[in-house]
């Protein structure tokens, strides 16, 4: 199974969890860089829509990383 010893899921489980991180770190990229395009958005949306990015993109790493 894999498992980094702090979580134990089984490898269909951190698939499926990376791949929702995954699709929320592109959204949330996606909707940060269209608000700073548009100049629609204040610079905390587009900070926390960032961070959120960030965010997200590290918990798909982890779940690729520890399958």
């Amino acid at each position: 199974m894999g498992s980094d010893g702090l979580v134990e899921l089984d490898q269909s489980c951190w698939s499926a969890l990376a791949k929702y991180n995954l699709v929320l770190a592109t959204l949330f990229g996606i909707v940060a860089v269209g608000l700073q395009a548009t100049d629609m958005g204040s610079t905390l949306l587009v900070v926390e829509n960032g961070a959120l990015a960030v965010l997200f993109g590290a918990v798909q790493s982890y779940a690729w990383i520890s399958r």
